[in-house]
């Protein structure tokens, strides 16, 4: 073999390492918050279903709210290990705060927002309203009759209890409204969050005095509902007076 042939080889093999593909390095730029919110929305996996375990609920009355337990619940919620996890995840990455702390400013901004607008027709409508009417739907329908059937009991005749004191306080209120001309929703909320509160007896002795006046009313319908007997047909009694001798 000739020097020219061997430098022939050795060019060609030189060529075919230059023009050879290069592997490229393997991607380690991580996902950034658009990518996960993309990946998130256009997922279809589906979470495989959780054992159902035995727990001690936090809150099983309204004298148990307090904001200690309020947060707990919040936590244990963002906090489950479920499909929004990634999501949170990032969204936590790119603010630089918790989960919790998120929530409680975009919560905070809308409550602003809503106040601003009408601030005594919210905290009405969410106090008189939106949660006694959850917690009624939770009585409801809960599953704790199996367990406990008193305990549900208890919780339904309480709400019956209140939607009564409810219907006959907003009749009243609007027929006073109309006749003073006065805002009286601050009045309804105030005596309607009252009535929420099992330590001050102020349902059990409205919903007493409306059974009272309801019974009365029923007592008094009752006795008069019957069908009279028709009245006597008059007899006209014609007197002749007859001439005496």
């Amino acid at each position: 073999m000739t020097l020219s042939t061997i430098a022939t080889q050795d060019r060609s093999m030189h060529h075919q390492n230059i023009t050879a593909p290069r592997s490229s390095p393997p991607n380690t730029r991580k996902n950034g918050f658009l990518s996960t919110l993309a990946s998130y929305l256009t997922s279809t996996a589906k979470s495989d279903p959780k054992p159902v375990t035995q727990r001690k609920p936090l809150m099983t009355s309204w004298n148990d709210v307090d904001f200690v337990k309020l947060n707990s619940l919040v936590c244990n919620v963002l906090y489950d290990q479920n499909s929004y996890e990634p999501l949170i995840t990032e969204i936590e990455r790119v603010v630089g705060r918790r989960r919790e702390h998120c929530f409680y400013g975009v919560l905070s901004v809308i409550l602003v927002l809503v106040l601003l607008h009408d601030a005594i027709g919210a905290i009405t409508a969410f106090m008189t309203l939106i949660l006694p009417t959850f917690m009624t739907v939770t009585a409801i329908s809960s599953t704790a009759s199996y367990e406990n059937p008193s305990f549900l009991k208890d919780h339904q005749d309480f709400f019956v209890r209140y939607w009564t004191v409810y219907a006959v306080f907003v009749t009243v209120e609007s027929f006073l409204s109309s006749l003073i001309h006065w805002d009286l929703r601050l009045l309804r909320l105030i005596f309607m969050s009252m009535c929420l509160s099992a330590r001050i007896p102020v349902l059990a002795t409205t919903y007493t005095k409306i059974l009272n006046a309801v019974s009365a009313i029923r007592q008094i319908i009752d006795n008069n509902n019957f069908e009279k007997p028709p009245p006597p047909q008059s007899v006209t009694i014609l007197a002749v007076k007859t001439k005496t001798s």
